[in-house]
């Protein structure tokens, strides 16, 4: 295909045929994300025949199926179903050959996620773990900014008591940081971690902070489901800048600290300056929506599934290790 640029060879390839498990609030962010996509044709739906699922199927005519076991022949899936659900779904998609994209956590297990990475592996099947952040426009401008160590990171997840869930804290929001942190260090394990959690308000883990270090690097992380609004905030400090980044309102902030002096006189007085600047943030798209178009590069040959697999244990292994010191 010498002369057919990158434009031009997506427009080649055939349209992905995609069946959806799970039709609650990720899957219908799933199927919005998707029917928007010029890519893809949802031409099913795993879930429950209950009155919402029905509606939503029906109004845009796609077949609603009851049974993973009822899946036709489809290009790739997307399992959005309930997390204890994960483990025996995506064995059967990964027995069938079928590439498919894991909303996170993958399972809550690191020894079933490399059960199920090393089927993918043997079976030369894509599979990819849903960790929407690291397509958030402030990660990628952050981690395209970022020309010196990082000395220190600080992650805080927080989110209002809401609904039902079917995993803690740590499966639920903060293996998004975990991951993120593991990104913007890459190459190095997790060493000196300490962790503690409680359970204020229910018996699962609702409210957890954890510290570690990534090779010299100190990391700070908190999330809970107890607070009372919503956060999403990443502070990266080097030796010459802070960043902080709002993953929510996709914006950037940094600070650079050019003087400081004490004075004297009256009393003895100290003064600082400090530059404050807000970069341009590059909003190529939603991140559900850039996601998806990463799993279907994957599917279609156009990323690398080996480095997207390699990607995926690190993140589990580290949020099984924070839970086992928070129990």
């Amino acid at each position: 295909m010498s002369g057919v640029g990158p434009l031009e060879r997506l427009e080649l390839q055939p349209m992905i045929r995609v069946g959806l498990v799970g039709l609650g609030a990720m899957g219908a962010n799933h199927l919005r994300a998707l029917r928007s996509n010029p890519r893809c044709e949802v031409v099913c739906v795993v879930d429950n025949a209950d009155t919402l699922a029905q509606k939503m199927t029906g109004l845009h005519g796609i077949d609603l199926l009851a049974s993973v076991d009822l899946l036709p022949s489809i290009d790739a899936a997307i399992v959005a179903s309930s997390t204890p659900s994960h483990f025996d779904i995506t064995t059967d998609l990964l027995h069938r050959g079928i590439p498919t994209l894991v909303e996170k956590p993958m399972v809550t297990s690191a020894d079933s996620v490399l059960k199920l990475l090393g089927l993918a592996e043997s079976s030369r099947t894509v599979v990819m773990c849903g960790f929407v952040e690291r397509f958030n426009p402030v990660v990628m401008t952050a981690m395209d900014m970022l020309d010196s160590p990082i000395l220190h990171l600080r992650t805080q997840r927080q989110s209002p008591p809401a609904g039902r869930h079917s995993s803690n804290a740590i499966w639920d929001l903060l293996i998004h940081d975990l991951d993120l942190a593991l990104r913007l260090l890459p190459g190095v394990a997790p060493e000196n971690i300490y962790a503690l959690g409680n359970r204020t308000g229910g018996t699962r883990l609702e409210s957890i902070e954890g510290t570690f270090h990534l090779g010299k690097t100190l990391v700070n992380t908190m999330c809970s489901r107890l607070w009372q609004r919503k956060v999403r905030a990443i502070e990266i400090a080097t030796e010459s800048t802070l960043l902080e980044l709002d993953l929510l309102r996709q914006t950037i902030t940094t600070y650079k600290n050019i003087s400081q002096e004490q004075l004297s006189g009256a009393g003895l007085v100290y003064r600082s300056a400090t530059t404050i600047d807000v970069p341009f943030v590059r909003h190529a798209g939603e991140p559900l929506a850039l996601e998806l178009d990463h799993f279907f590069d994957l599917v279609q040959g156009l990323s690398d599934p080996d480095v997207e697999r390699e990607s995926i244990l690190l993140p589990h292994q580290l949020a099984e290790e924070i839970e086992r010191l928070c129990l």
